[in-house]
């Protein structure tokens, strides 16, 4: 009888430290909380409107591109001009005289400022544009797929076979080699903690190795027509995956990462 006590004591410890141990497992592996308004605003900002921000912002040591930007892209422009020109007259952003904006636009605009500052994906040279050379490409994130059973989950950047393509930015190679749809495919883990995926190549660049380092501007491979792309034209898909697993349109991105081969 003892013996069957114990036995259940030391069964029960076991299922307990189980249990114990697959919530420090769930906890430790739960994907990060990624607020919902960051990538619907950062998607919203033109290209033309970051370059002005930038460039505008060189010629006032007060006025940063990202206070710039976080007014104009938020402001109906009478409202963002009175703002913009106390920055030019070297007023801090913490002490603009914001006058009857409302509330809720001025809780806008500095929330809209704080994210550009977290999210660093507009700042000049942080991301370099993957294709180097001629190319062209559209916003066809999310168009159907194989008759609608999937959807497109990146953007095709289309050029000559063989146009050599790079890292946009540092980190660990986590995938590489060949999969059905992607073919020939390079998927790197940011220094930022996104997953970036590069596919349909023509080849993969010989000195790249799985879990390996990569830094920005390193060759990834050629343009190909790999994978599920065999009868499409030559073309590189690009895809961000959050760390929350959540993919987003890269297009924005690219489109303004374009501006600074310019």
């Amino acid at each position: 009888m003892r013996i069957y006590t114990r036995l259940q004591h030391r069964l029960a410890q076991l299922i307990f430290l189980i249990l114990l141990g697959m919530i420090a497992w769930h906890l430790l592996h739960k994907p990060p909380n990624i607020s919902e308004d960051i990538y619907p605003y950062l998607s919203s900002v033109t290209p033309t409107l970051v370059k002005q921000c930038h460039e505008d912002s060189l010629k006032s040591p007060t006025a940063s591109w990202e206070d710039l930007l976080a007014i104009r892209s938020t402001l109906p422009e009478k409202e963002a001009q009175a703002l913009i020109d106390q920055l030019r007259n070297q007023v801090l952003f913490k002490d603009l005289n914001w006058g009857t904006l409302p509330s809720a636009s001025l809780k806008k605009v500095r929330r809209h400022r704080d994210i550009l500052k977290q999210y660093t994906y507009y700042y000049p040279e942080k991301y370099v544009f993957p294709v180097q050379g001629a190319t062209w490409f559209d916003d066809s994130f999310g168009a159907d797929r194989e008759g609608g059973f999937r959807r497109h989950e990146g953007t095709d950047l289309f050029g000559k076979e063989g146009t050599p393509i790079v890292s946009i930015c540092g980190g660990k190679i986590e995938q590489l080699g060949w999969n059905r749809l992607g073919g020939e495919r390079v998927g790197v883990r940011g220094d930022d903690g996104n997953y970036y995926y590069y596919a349909h190549l023509q080849y993969s660049s010989p000195h790249l190795s799985k879990g390996k380092r990569i830094e920005k501007g390193e060759a990834i491979g050629g343009m190909g027509h790999t994978g599920d792309a065999l009868t499409t034209p030559d073309h590189l898909h690009f895809g961000i995956e959050l760390p929350n697993g959540k993919w987003v349109n890269p297009y924005p991105f690219l489109a303004v990462w374009q501006l600074w081969m310019k």
